[in-house]
């Protein structure tokens, strides 16, 4: 390839893989900067270390070859996981895309990297700006004339994928279940073949990046994991806080479980299909009756805080075989239109002359006491309940337990610094 159709910087030291990806690249397409007489300039990130053009390509060769469903690995089974975000199509800001590109807009900025190590025929693979290829491809018969702004990459490796990736949707105010998503694809792929194996999420499935009533997020995951870690390793005596893992950035609770964790371990799986189980049943009993049916009612598994107390739960039962039985039998308690956890009970339930009227009940908020609280009513359902199900009678006085242990600890501390 000729020289002159582009410029290095001075100093720069470019390795044989940039240099193929740029050649490559340049006898593929054809730029308007080149096609009207000019050069590129080849920039270069200090930040990622990675080389790239500032260009423009036509609406039609950008249909024809960019890959919304660029991912971190060249291998098959990974393709599937993507680095930038689902489409929202309904969105006003979408809807406003689409207009423009229809009237001629010309975009700018798009980020991509010219990858033809997998799907080939789809070389420019997308990390940022997909609302706006969307849009462009939507206008093609009108407007596929148009010229439009990429930033284009070459020869990245995995971590310069996942850090060009999460500041390009950073910069857009990115969800931060999405950088979680991100930040895990890094890590490796055991928690999503974990949440696979566990029928957590389907088979060739991601997580969820943003809220969702179906498909947990890396949140919810790292939270069940943590939290059955930490009661496996919990005594009786104990005063026992469920946590709730951070997102959006690292949480420490969970890099340290990362490094200990067995994967493979049939306890923990056994966890994960329990859970799965009982989340499936909550939003198939809600869903399937005429009453009661809000979207937080479906959705109650999924909750912050029935998470992190159940899977608590879950782990401190493992030495009391018959506590376990009771917890996992939750979703068979009762039969629908009843819902497992019983969402209305639990949203009913407080404690007079402390909780406040603005209290939602069990499992609506994310702090610590709430998490405590919901634990207290998996411990007094396995331990105390005769019936082995969730009422308001059974939920009010899990919040009353609750209370009373708190206040022991509390006292306990104190004395001791006397």
């Amino acid at each position: 390839m000729p020289s002159t159709l582009y410029t290095i910087p001075s100093k720069s030291k470019l390795s044989k893989t940039v240099t193929e990806k740029v050649d490559d690249f340049l006898n593929s397409f054809h730029p308007l900067e080149i096609t009207e007489g000019t050069s590129l300039l080849l920039h270069y990130d200090e930040k990622s270390k990675a080389y790239y053009f500032l260009c423009h390509l036509d609406g039609n060769t950008l249909n024809d070859n960019c890959d919304f469903e660029a991912s971190i690995d060249s291998e098959d089974e990974d393709e599937i996981y993507k680095l930038n975000r689902d489409i929202t199509e309904d969105e006003a800001a979408y809807k406003t895309m689409e207009t423009d590109a229809a009237s001629g807009r010309s975009f700018e900025d798009m980020v991509i990297e010219f990858d033809d190590s997998y799907r080939s025929e789809m070389p420019l693979k997308i990390y940022g700006g997909q609302h706006r290829l969307k849009a462009i491809e939507r206008a093609r018969n009108s407007m596929g004339h148009i010229y439009h702004g990429i930033r284009i990459y070459f020869g990245l490796s995995r971590d310069q994928k996942v850090e060009i990736a999460t500041v390009n949707n950073t910069s857009i105010a990115v969800p931060n279940d999405l950088l979680d998503r991100m930040r895990e694809q890094l890590l490796g792929s055991e928690l999503r073949d974990w949440c696979q194996q566990a029928e957590l999420l389907e088979h060739g499935e991601d997580f969820a990046d943003r809220k969702s009533p179906e498909t947990p997020t890396v949140r919810i995951a790292r939270t069940l994991l943590v939290n059955f870690h930490r009661g496996k390793k919990a005594k009786d005596e104990d005063f026992h806080q469920p946590i709730l893992c951070k997102s959006g950035g690292t949480d420490e609770d969970y890099a340290q479980v990362r490094k200990e964790v067995n994967w493979s371990d049939p306890a923990m799986l056994e966890m994960g299909k329990q859970f799965a189980l009982l989340h499936k049943a909550q939003r198939k009993a809600v869903s399937s009756r005429e009453e009661d049916t809000s979207a937080e009612y479906a959705r109650k598994a999924v909750s912050f805080a029935v998470v992190a107390s159940w899977s608590y739960a879950a782990g401190l039962f493992q030495k009391k075989p018959d506590y376990l039985k009771t917890l996992y039998y939750l979703p068979l308690s009762v039969s629908p239109p009843d819902d497992p956890l019983n969402a209305k009970a639990l949203s009913l339930a407080r404690l007079v002359g402390i909780d406040k009227d603005t209290y939602r009940g069990l499992g609506t908020r994310n702090n610590s006491k709430e998490l405590g609280r919901m634990l207290e009513v998996f411990w007094v359902l396995a331990t105390k309940a005769s019936k082995k199900k969730i009422t308001k009678d059974l939920a009010n006085a899990a919040i009353q337990s609750y209370e009373a242990k708190k206040a022991t600890f509390e006292a306990d501390k104190a004395i001791k610094k006397i």
